[in-house]
This record gives structure tokens, C-alpha cells and sequence, in this order.
């Protein structure tokens, strides 16, 4: 067989393989490997492996360690040492003996107790004479005269969107403007102005005002979109 034919049946290099033909066992990883290799060509080329590994360890002198055959030296337990006796279970069966007891005498207390009936005796309540108060005659008094109330400077409106929504634009008396968006259903907004509101409605039919307290009802408009000017109610005479 060439070099070639027994790498390939024992999966060993090559150059492994003549270095172990040339005696040269340095490349091989340790002595472990080294009979490994030696075993697994002579298995191939039909040579005595056994032999051969006795050879290698007696030449390079890494023989096989050998087992101890020597008896194991016997094992004495330590003696055993005893437990000190628990005294706790003692303690404790004292205590629940005496917490018996207790509470034996307590239920038989409690139940002579519970069987004995007080009565408490009413006591006389001396009867009471209070005099009765002097009654007075209730002060009476002039009710101060009713003035009329002034009529508030400028203008109060309050908007209320009672049947839908209805979009506004809201100026105040210089022109400039004060709200502009929608009045969803349900909703409230109230503007203050010192001389007069001006107030576009977009859905007229769906709102209702209230100028300085006082209810109006609806804007008075001939379409669903208009304008409408707020001013401050006159001042009536007292």
C-alpha cells in the first residue's frame, strides 16, 4: 500500500504517516495519540499492534501508567454523637395544658355571668317647672321702597344652539372680530360689548338669545343666514 492508500483508510496525514515510518512521533500531539496512530495503521497494512506500541513506549520510554492494584485503605465513621435531648416538646405540652385550663374556667365563668340577670331600678325624675319665656310681640318693620334696578352699561348676549348647530361670527363695536367657529346643539357663549355686538348667524332658526337677561327667542332674521346689530336696551323711567 502506498502512503496515499493508508491516510485515506485511516484518515491520518500524509506527512503524519511518514514521519511515523521515520520514527519522528514530534508532530503527533502526545504519546496518547501517538500509539493511536500506531494501532490504527498496523490494523490497515495487517502488522501486530500491540506489538508495535510496546516497542514505541520501550524506545521513547512514555510507557502506559498501569493501575494501582493496592487496597483502598479502610474507612472508620467518626463516632456517632449523640443528640441532646429536646426539652422544647416538654415546655411546650406545659404551656397548652396550662392555656386549657385557663380558658376552661373562663367559659364556665362566663356562662355563670351570662346567667345572672340585672335589673336596674328607675330612678324618680323630679319634675321639672320651667317658667314659661315672656312672649314678645315680633318687631315689625317698614320694608324699605323698591327702586328700580339701573339698566347695565353695554351689551350681555348669550347664544344658546337649542335645535342644531349653527356657525357665527361675532364683532364687536370697533369692528374687530371677537368669535368666529361653530355653536354645536346644546352649547352656550356668552360676549359683552360696552356699546353694541354685531353677530352673523348661520343657521338663525337654530338658536336662541338672551340680551341682558332677558330672553329674546330667536334672532330676528327673514332667512337662515343673516346679521344682526345688538345694542344696549333703553333705560326705562323709574
Amino acid at each position: 500500500m502506498s502512503v496515499e492508500d493508508v491516510a485515506a483508510a485511516t484518515r491520518i496525514r500524509a506527512t503524519l504517516v511518514r514521519s511515523i515510518e521515520d520514527d519522528d512521533f514530534t508532530h503527533c500531539g502526545g504519546a496518547a495519540y501517538a500509539r493511536g496512530h500506531i494501532k490504527s495503521i498496523a490494523a490497515v497494512v495487517g502488522a501486530d499492534g500491540p506489538g508495535l506500541v510496546a516497542s514505541y513506549d520501550a524506545r521513547f520510554g512514555d510507557p502506559t501508567p498501569k493501575l494501582n492494584a493496592a487496597p483502598l485503605p479502610t474507612f472508620t465513621p467518626p463516632p456517632e454523637t449523640r443528640r441532646p435531648t429536646a426539652r422544647w416538646a416538654s415546655v411546650a405540652v406545659a404551656v397548652l395544658a396550662v392555656a386549657a385550663v385557663f380558658f376552661g374556667l373562663s367559659w364556665v365563668l362566663g356562662r355563670g355571668q351570662a346567667g345572672t340577670k340585672v335589673t336596674a331600678e328607675p330612678t324618680p325624675t323630679a319634675s321639672r317647672t320651667s317658667a314659661a319665656p315672656p312672649t314678645t310681640a315680633p318687631a315689625t318693620s317698614t320694608p324699605a321702597p323698591t327702586t328700580a334696578k339701573p339698566t347695565p352699561n353695554g351689551v350681555t348676549l348669550q347664544i344658546r344652539a337649542s335645535a342644531g348647530d349653527s356657525w357665527l361670527l361675532v364683532t364687536a363695536s370697533s369692528g374687530s372680530p371677537v368669535y368666529s367657529g361653530l355653536l354645536s346643539n346644546g352649547q352656550q357663549m356668552e360676549f359683552k360689548d360696552g356699546r353694541s355686538l354685531t353677530v352673523k348667524f348661520g343657521n338663525s332658526r337654530a338658536v336662541t338669545l338672551a340680551l341682558n337677561g332677558a330672553d329674546v327667542g330667536a334672532p330676528k332674521c327673514q332667512s337662515i343666514v343673516c346679521t344682526v346689530q345688538f345694542l344696549p336696551p333703553k333705560a326705562t323711567a323709574g
